[in-house]
């Protein structure tokens, strides 16, 4: 008899993903740990071991789901093109940003997306996601819709910049504010509405 039949597993790896998305992004990249992790689901560090080797695996492995959640993001947006559909979808991102608690932990993963390779890339391709997004919602005049969208891209993630210096309100609503500041001057004379 062979007794060595491996035990179900009682965790996917995508609940554990979840999970470790949840610590890092509470604790950021240099203070969570497997430990916290294991805890978190309910599993031992040495079963966290067992499926995802170390610590920066595992953080590389959260970074790949949150890439994939982009990816799907937008293959199941509207693709409605005009102004009106780019700020419903604007808004809908922006929204995600929420009230900004914790925010800080988001300028350490871009430290880590900056020094290492492999998160760059996904970085870099959640970048491309969004302004092609973007751009393909704009309206091709009277701005070239490419470095157009570059230009709204770069609005946003200047008011997240923003926003973590002043702390003005609630992060979202600042976004929102200073987004609607670029269309409406890229594109005056539409409502960009609440």
């Amino acid at each position: 008899m062979d007794f060595s039949v491996p035990r179900p597993k009682l965790h996917s790896d995508d609940q554990i993903l979840q999970a470790a998305q949840t610590v890092l992004l509470n604790k950021g990249p240099a203070e969570f740990t497997l430990s916290d992790v294991a805890n978190a689901v309910g599993i031992s560090r040495a079963a966290l071991i067992q499926r995802f080797k170390d610590k920066a695996n595992l953080h590389h492995r959260v970074m790949e789901q949150m890439t994939q959640e982009v990816r799907d993001y937008f293959a199941t947006a509207p693709t409605e093109r005009g102004l009106a559909p780019l700020w419903e979808m604007l808004k809908d991102l922006i929204a995600g940003m929420g009230p900004g608690r914790g925010s800080e932990v988001h300028l350490l993963l871009l430290w880590g997306d900056c020094t290492n390779p492999q998160l760059r890339a996904l970085a870099g391709e959640r970048n491309e996601l969004v302004r092609a997004a973007i751009e393909f919602r704009l309206p091709a005049e009277p701005h070239d819709p490419r470095p157009t969208s570059a230009l709204i891209q770069a609005v946003i993630q200047g008011a997240f910049m923003q926003w973590m210096v002043a702390r003005e309100g609630e992060l979202a609503a600042f976004m929102a504010v200073r987004t609607r500041q670029i269309l409406t001057t890229l594109y005056p004379g539409h409502p960009f509405a609440d």
